[in-house]
C-alpha cells in the first residue's frame, strides 16, 4: 500500500554531479573566450614582431610612467601623454591604421 516513492535522476548525486561539470564547462569556455583579456603580456604583437617599436614604446611609454610615479603629472595628464607616446611611435614605426582618437576623460 505505501510504496517508498522514487527518486527522480534530477533529485540524485548524479545530476549534481552533471550540473557542477556543465559549470565548469561554461567557466573553461569563458576563460578561454577571453584569454587576451585575462593574461596581459607585456608588449603588443605589434611590438612583438617590431623591435624598433617595442624600443620605442619602452622609452617613452616607460618616461610617462616616470612622470606619474614622481607625481610630476595627474591621472588624465598620464592618459593623454601615454596615448601621445603610443601614438607617436606607432606612426614612426608600427602600423598607423588609422587616426587616434582624442586622449581619455575629452568629449569625443
Amino acid at each position: 500500500m505505501n510504496r517508498p516513492a522514487r527518486r527522480s535522476f534530477a533529485d540524485g548525486p548524479g545530476a549534481r554531479i552533471a550540473a557542477v561539470l556543465v559549470i565548469l564547462a561554461c567557466v573553461a569556455a569563458l576563460a578561454y573566450l577571453h584569454r587576451e583579456t585575462l593574461f596581459v603580456s607585456g608588449e603588443s604583437p605589434e611590438a612583438a614582431a617590431n623591435p624598433e617599436l617595442a624600443a620605442c614604446l619602452a622609452e617613452r611609454v616607460g618616461a610617462v610612467d616616470r612622470m606619474q610615479a614622481e607625481g610630476v603629472v595627474n591621472e588624465t595628464q598620464y592618459a593623454a601623454f601615454r596615448a601621445r607616446a603610443e601614438a607617436f611611435c606607432r606612426q614612426q614605426f608600427g602600423d598607423n591604421s588609422g587616426p587616434p582618437g582624442p586622449p581619455p576623460g575629452l568629449p569625443r
